[in-house]
């Protein structure tokens, strides 16, 4: 058994370490900022999806500037994509939602509302062109995903989230070849953990946005390469 001094000295590092982890999301991630706003921002304020901060993380890695965006279920994901892509189609079933949110979009978004099952499910097959990337984030997902999975371009890339629920349609994209990379951790409005997936054409090629890839962690610290092949084991 370990004395008394060492359980004390154990304790309180790992007090400290868990405290440490604890302020990284709470402040880095800016989960705080998002749960006092009732919005999904991050630490600046931002606007970000409401997807695991993994899936966040590494959205933010890639140069996106050139890709056309297909959305089912429209929100701060939205103002998100449209800041970073060539254009945004969003489609939204939420009339009261619908006119909140349209007098804030910019004038890359092209937002369509509808009514009913069918018109939501229908309403890509009225879109003309492909999609370099498609979000699955809103109802009707298994039907969404048949529905609009031919519009995906030649190395585009789907995104389900709450793909933890969504098991048929997780399989359905894994069916029509995709490649499936889960995500899960917290999200910036959750108490708990979930789950977003990237489903990958077989012929993705996604530019960095940075110099380099991947960027530093949120509330890393960094290691230089030569310090890193110092390290043994």
């Amino acid at each position: 058994m370990f004395g008394i001094k060492t359980r004390l000295q154990r304790f309180y590092r790992t007090k400290k370490s868990i405290g440490t982890n604890y302020s990284i999301l709470r402040d880095e991630y800016g989960q705080w900022n998002s749960f006092w706003n009732s919005k999904c921002l991050d630490k600046d304020g931002n606007f970000v999806p409401w997807f695991t901060y993994p899936a966040i993380e590494y959205i933010k890695q890639l140069d996106l500037t050139d890709k056309r965006v297909l959305e089912y279920g429209s929100g701060f994901s939205t103002m998100f994509w449209a800041k970073r892509t060539k254009s945004v189609v969003s489609i939204e079933d939420d009339k009261a939602w619908y006119e909140k949110l349209k007098p804030q979009l910019p004038a890359n978004v092209n937002y369509i509302h509808v009514n009913n099952e069918q018109e939501y499910v229908g309403a890509v097959g009225k879109l003309e062109g492909q999609f370099d990337i498609i979000i699955n984030d809103g109802i009707y997902r298994l039907s969404c995903a048949k529905a609009s999975r031919p519009k995906l371009a030649d190395g585009g890339i789907v995104i389900l989230d709450n793909s933890d629920w969504c098991a048929q349609a997780c399989a359905y994209y894994r069916d029509s070849d995709l490649i499936e990379v889960d995500m899960a951790g917290f999200t910036p409005l959750n108490a708990y953990p979930m789950t977003t997936s990237f489903f990958f054409s077989r012929s993705v090629k996604l530019k960095p946005a940075h110099d380099h890839q991947p960027v530093l962690a949120v509330g890393g610290q960094h290691i230089s390469e030569d310090d890193l092949s110092l390290v043994r084991g």
